[in-house]
């Protein structure tokens, strides 16, 4: 199948987005649009990387009304992250969506030479019902859209979906043939800053008598701190539950600048964590909130991010949240982390804690997280926070590059 594949203009967005996301969920299709309304609205628009495949020599096929010579049989749209300072662009990027524009059983029109080839079903070699012609649209739009990706700087893609295994085989068709790895299935939470009535009928493990935690917010004044910070949270990462495969994939130096770019970065709520017993007085962790104070009455309760990314970044992370007034804002989790030899002494529960008095003193009600499905330490903590979820996404990555983990 010979096709045609380059960067669209976005003025076509409209006519393709009704084919392209009809066979998503209702939600995860609410989720797209919000990616894109959100960028179109507050970025430069060639932060939107939109591509379509065409099919070289269409033409009229047996009993089908003829189609435009520009008519698209597939579309992947991307949003490439911008830079901490917003002024560039990042060498990260978030697929909105890729699928086929026609549905993968309906004919692909060919050129026709005569009326007995075209009632011969044998020979309609451009049918998009066999399995190797819509490998070979995924194939050849993989190969235009990494070389772009190349030459854009991305070295970076995260793609989330719904739970992986919901997808339909459309759907893992394209992840597999873009060359996508599922690094994580992530629940999104959403608890209520009021912890009075939390723990009931819970049996949390104590503290360790007189042991309490303290935050002290990180300082940003020189390159040796971001430095220092950094190393403490790639320590936090020894053994950890939460999204282990993103090592595969991002540096630590490379994630935490990923959560700088995102529009909640809020740089006076990241901490690290000390205890005050400790003998050599040093932190045992670290604490890293986001900010969301303009959220828009109507956006969906749904999130296109996630801590893999940029957290998210994996833009529109304030979704998330429950409706409330734009005075109210909503602190989101992004990360906490401890270092191993002072796990499981109840620190956890009281970081949770601290971060819901954050929020009220804020003047927010609630706060929001995301955590791996594998991570039952963590789940059990916010469990017993009564923490409620939102929704559940799996995500998936790939690295651009001649290192890419994920490559086959």
């Amino acid at each position: 199948m010979s096709l045609k594949i380059s960067r669209a203009p976005l003025g076509q967005l409209q006519e393709v987005l009704p084919r392209l996301l009809s066979r998503l969920s209702i939600g995860r299709a609410q989720i797209a649009l919000e990616q894109l309304r959100s960028n179109l609205q507050n970025r430069p628009h060639d932060e939107v990387l939109f591509y379509l495949a065409h099919e070289h020599n269409q033409a009229n096929f047996a009993n089908t009304e003829p189609l435009a010579p520009s008519t698209p049989v597939a579309a992947l749209i991307a949003i490439q992250q911008p830079c901490i300072d917003q002024t560039s662009s990042s060498d990260v990027a978030t697929i909105v969506h890729a699928d086929f524009l026609i549905h993968p059983s309906a004919e692909v029109p060919r050129t026709v030479k005569n009326k007995a080839q075209a009632t011969d079903p044998a020979s309609d070699l451009h049918a998009l019902t066999g399995s190797a012609d819509q490998h070979a649209v995924i194939t050849q739009m993989r190969s235009y859209v990494e070389r772009d990706f190349t030459n854009r700087g991305i070295r970076f893609v995260q793609w989330a979906t719904d739970v992986a295994d919901q997808l339909g085989l459309g759907a893992q068709q394209w992840h597999e043939g873009l060359g996508y790895q599922q690094i994580a299935t992530l629940d999104y939470l959403t608890g209520n800053a009021d912890l009075s009535g939390s723990d009931i009928n819970q049996e949390p493990k104590v503290p360790e008598v007189g042991v309490n935690i303290e935050l002290r917010a990180v300082v940003w004044d020189s390159e040796q701190r971001h430095l220092e910070f950094t190393k403490l949270v790639e320590a936090t990462y020894a053994g950890t539950l939460d999204c282990p495969d993103l090592a595969k994939y991002r540096t630590t130096d490379e994630t935490l600048r990923g959560y700088q770019t995102a529009a909640s970065f809020a740089p006076d709520l990241w901490f690290e964590v000390w205890a005050s017993n400790s003998p050599d007085r040093t932190p045992i962790g670290c604490l890293i909130l986001a900010k969301h104070s303009e959220l828009d009455e109507n956006a969906p309760l749904a999130t296109s991010n996630s801590k893999p990314g940029s957290n998210p970044t994996f833009q529109a992370q304030n979704q998330l949240a429950p409706k409330q007034s734009l005075e109210s804002p909503v602190i989101e989790i992004v990360y906490m982390g401890l270092l191993p030899e002072t796990r499981g002494k109840g620190f956890g529960r009281q970081l949770v804690d601290q971060a819901a008095k954050l929020t009220v003193n804020l003047g927010g009600t609630r706060f929001i997280l995301g955590v791996d499905q594998t991570n039952q330490p963590a789940r059990d903590i916010y469990n017993s926070k009564g923490m409620t979820p939102l929704l559940t996404e799996t995500v998936w990555a790939k690295r651009v590059d001649s290192a890419d983990p994920g490559s086959t």
